[in-house]
């Protein structure tokens, strides 16, 4: 024994051993010597072991060694790490990162106490994990997508089976405890790595809720698993399980109230902000969405931070799929409170991205045509109020001489303003071709007036100036919202 010890202990530490680990592994599976493994001298040196090999002797170790001595090595190696990392951070830069010896700890644990001869209670037993617990938040600080989701893999594997060897093993009062532990390690594990699982469940989720809007990913798997999940206390690891595990036809308001503190903070922080979008998804935007309307104590803080995500987010699919949410929420909002929000989303401000102001008369004119489809219905978008409050952001220039500004097409070729006018054109049209018989005030006189001298006369202008010279795209699609409005125009005259 203390020569095969010896010969690996060379195998991981020298330079030119005369033989390396994989060399040793087929030779110790060949000769069939697997229990003369000394797992409490050898453990230690290889879990931080970066050479090919180490993986499986680890596994080899842990199988034919004494479940009792791998417990005890799989602990001094903890505490040396909780120590190393509290003292030094990251550690010996020869080893391997502190991640994968986590990973390689869960897999030993996971090995070895389903065959340890229990002594102490079940939860007493368990107790090392509590402790390795204490890891998962440092070694996940700069863990790469690959390692993270081995983490979360070999955490839910030891979970699973430890939960499966508890059975039997326990009064109900232990079996509590025991669990506790388990569900702790998982979610401290599921937190940690939450920005790390990158499952794109929230692309998945909308390809399935707007097909015509969806587009080709690469979306990965899921992880997968039962919707076995309690809302009283949720955490960030909660949802990152409920984004996976929700089922069609659960009762989707209730527990958007129940998590929703939860999914304000992950908004707020970036983090699982995947798994987020996703449960917001299936619960506002799923084939049977709620038909009532939301309370205000969720339709405000949403319709505060998404706008910001739709603007900032780097990942252009994200801002997408925001999008969409914000409209969403917005559709579920009355319509007293729609219509202010709409007036903060597309007035100028300090915190407010040009870009947004602009995607948000897109989501003003879906609440027109929603108003001005229904006969029925009370709507502010179909009274007078909606020109009221919108109309001094929309229909005038900001600042009146803004067109005058710019200098050559390139400068209006790389600016936000050509894009915002052509919005604000096709909402006019839409006022004027759908709003028939006058019920938003749009064909009074006093405003047609006040559109053409503020919107429509300093535009054509600018086009008179600038079309003679150029064919750049946006100025294409201002001239051709330009033409329409005149032909809507001339055919209510």
């Amino acid at each position: 024994m203390a020569a095969l010890t010896n010969l690996i202990i060379s195998a991981i530490h020298d330079d030119s051993p005369p033989c390396d680990l994989k060399y040793v592994l087929t030779s110790v599976q060949n000769d069939g010597v697997q229990g003369n493994l000394d797992a409490l001298t050898l453990l230690p040196h290889l879990l931080p072991c970066p050479r090919d090999g180490t993986d499986e002797l680890l596994a080899l170790a842990a199988h034919q060694s004494s479940p009792k001595e791998v417990v005890m090595a799989a602990q001094e190696v903890v505490e040396t790490l909780r120590i190393d990392t509290a003292e030094y951070g990251s550690g010996e830069s020869e080893s391997v990162s502190l991640i994968v010896q986590l990973t390689r700890l869960v897999s030993l644990f996971a090995e070895a106490f389903p065959r340890l001869a229990v002594r102490k209670s079940p939860s007493q037993t368990l107790a090392p994990l509590v402790e390795l617990k204490q890891l998962v938040s440092p070694a996940t600080e700069h863990a790469t997508v690959v390692e993270g989701r081995s983490l979360v893999r070999h955490t839910a594997l030891l979970v699973q089976k430890l939960g499966l060897w508890l059975q039997g093993k326990a009064e109900d009062n232990e079996l509590t405890a025991s669990y506790a532990i388990l569900t702790s390690l998982l979610d401290a594990t599921l937190e940690a790595c939450a920005n790390l699982i990158q499952s794109s469940v929230a692309q998945r989720v909308f390809e399935t809720c707007f097909p015509r809007l969806s587009f080709r990913s690469d979306a990965s798997s899921s992880l997968g698993r039962g919707y076995d999940l309690l809302h009283c206390n949720p955490t960030l690891a909660s949802l990152v399980l409920i984004a996976h595990a929700l089922p069609p036809n659960h009762p989707t308001l209730p527990l958007l109230v129940s998590i929703f503190p939860v999914l304000l903070a992950s908004l707020n922080s970036n983090v699982a902000l995947d798994a987020t979008l996703a449960i917001l998804m299936k619960v506002l935007c799923a084939s049977s969405p709620p038909q009532t309307e939301i309370s205000p104590d969720i339709i405000i803080p949403l319709t505060t931070i998404l706008p910001s995500l739709c603007s900032a987010h780097p990942d252009s699919s994200m801002r997408h799929i925001t999008f969409r949410i914000l409209g969403r929420v917005l559709q579920l909002t009355p319509s007293v409170l729609r219509l202010q929000i709409l007036q903060d989303l597309v007035s100028p401000s300090e915190d407010s991205s040009p870009h947004m102001r602009t995607a948000a008369i897109g989501l003003v004119k879906e609440a027109v045509l929603e108003a001005l489809s229904s006969q029925k219905v009370e709507n502010v978008f179909s009274t007078p109020l909606l020109l009221q409050t919108i109309g001094p952001y929309v229909f005038r220039l900001d600042p009146p001489d803004i067109l005058a500004s710019f200098t050559g097409i390139d400068a209006l070729k790389n600016s936000p303003v050509p894009g915002r006018l052509v919005e604000c054109l096709g909402l006019y049209y839409i006022l004027l071709s759908r709003d028939v018989s006058n019920r938003t005030g749009i064909r009074d006189p006093g405003t047609m007036r006040s559109v053409e001298s503020s919107l429509l006369s300093p535009i054509r202008s600018a086009l008179g100036r600038w079309v003679e010279n150029s064919e750049a795209l946006p100025l294409v699609a201002l001239q051709i919202g330009m033409e329409r409005v005149d032909d809507a125009l001339k055919a209510n005259r």
